[in-house]
C-alpha cells in the first residue's frame, strides 16, 4: 500500500534525524500544534464534539492502531464516535480520560523549498477509565504520531499512528522486600471476592501467586502484609483477625479499597 509506506517513511525520518530537527517548545509552531492536540482530545474524550474532530482531519485521513487495526478515511474513523456520542448521557461522568505525559510532546517541521507544508508530532499519553464503582483507574499508556499538513492555511491531521499500548508498570516494584516463609504460609489459601469470585493464593519462589478463573499474577512483598503487581499499580493487603488468622485480602487501587476477598 502506497500510503502505508508513505507514513512509515516519515516515521523513520524521526528516528534517523538528529535532535536538531525537533523545534523548540517555545516556538509558534510547537505551541500551535500542542493547542491543536489539546483541542482534538478534548473534543474526543470530554465533549463528544464530532464536528470539531472532523475539522481537524483531512478527508483521506488514515489511522493505524497496534491493537485496533487500520481505518481508511475520516468518515469511517468518526462513525463509531458519532454513534457512541448519540447514546451518552450528557449528565453522566465521562467514561475515560486521556492524559498527555508532561515533556513527551515533540514537533518536527516538514518543509519544501524552505517553506513549511506540514509537521510530525510525536508524544506519549495515558488513559484512565471508570470502574464499576465509578472511580477512575489507570489503563494503558501509549505512543502516538500525527502527520499534520496545512490545507488552505489550516492545520489538519493526514495520518495518525497509535502504538506501544501497554499497562503502566507499577513503580513500587523497585521497593520490594523478602518476607519469611512462615508469613507466606499464613497467606496461602482460598478466598472469595464479590467481583471475581474464587481467588487462590499460592507460594511461588519466595513470592505469592494470585490465581482466578480468568487470570494469574505474581505478587511481590512491599511490606510484611502488603503485596504489589508489576503490571499495574494495585496493592493486595492481608488483614489479620483478632485471633491471629488471616481474615481477608483487600485490593487497593489509587489509595482506595476497590474489592475485598474473604478467606474461606
Amino acid at each position: 500500500m502506497k500510503s502505508f509506506g508513505y507514513i512509515f517513511g516519515f516515521f523513520a525520518l524521526i528516528l534517523t534525524n538528529s535532535v536538531s530537527g525537533q523545534i523548540a517548545k517555545g516556538s509558534e509552531l510547537y505551541r500551535t500544534l500542542k493547542s491543536k492536540d489539546s483541542l482534538l482530545f478534548d473534543a474526543a474524550f470530554n465533549r463528544c464534539d464530532v464536528e470539531t474532530m472532523e475539522s481537524l482531519f483531512t478527508e483521506d485521513f488514515e489511522f493505524y492502531h497496534d491493537k485496533g487495526g487500520f481505518t481508511d478515511g475520516r468518515e469511517d474513523f468518526l462513525k463509531p464516535t458519532r454513534e457512541n456520542c448519540e447514546k451518552i448521557d450528557p449528565n453522566a461522568p465521562q467514561y475515560s480520560k486521556r492524559i498527555l505525559i508532561d515533556g513527551s510532546l515533540e514537533v518536527y517541521p516538514l518543509k519544501k523549498d524552505g517553506e513549511i507544508y506540514g509537521a510530525i508530532q510525536h508524544g506519549v499519553h495515558r488513559f484512565e477509565f471508570l470502574n464499576d464503582k465509578n472511580e477512575y483507574q489507570k489503563g494503558d499508556i501509549a505512543k502516538f504520531t500525527h502527520v499534520w499538513t496545512l490545507v488552505d492555511g489550516k492545520w489538519k491531521i493526514k495520518r495518525e499512528l497509535s502504538y506501544d499500548h501497554h499497562l503502566m508498570k507499577n513503580e513500587e516494584t523497585s521497593k520490594v522486600i523478602t518476607v519469611a516463609e512462615e508469613i507466606l504460609d499464613a497467606y496461602e489459601g482460598n478466598y472469595t471476592s464479590p467481583q471475581v469470585g474464587n481467588v487462590q493464593i499460592k507460594k511461588d519462589n519466595g513470592m505469592l501467586l494470585l490465581v482466578t478463573e480468568k487470570m494469574q499474577a505474581t505478587l511481590f512483598a512491599k511490606t510484611a502484609d502488603t503485596f504489589i503487581m508489576k503490571e499495574r499499580p494495585v496493592q493486595f493487603k492481608f488483614i489479620i483477625s483478632g485471633d491471629g488468622g488471616v481474615e481477608k485480602m483487600q485490593i487497593i487501587e489509587n489509595d482506595k479499597v476497590v474489592d475485598e476477598a474473604l478467606r474461606k
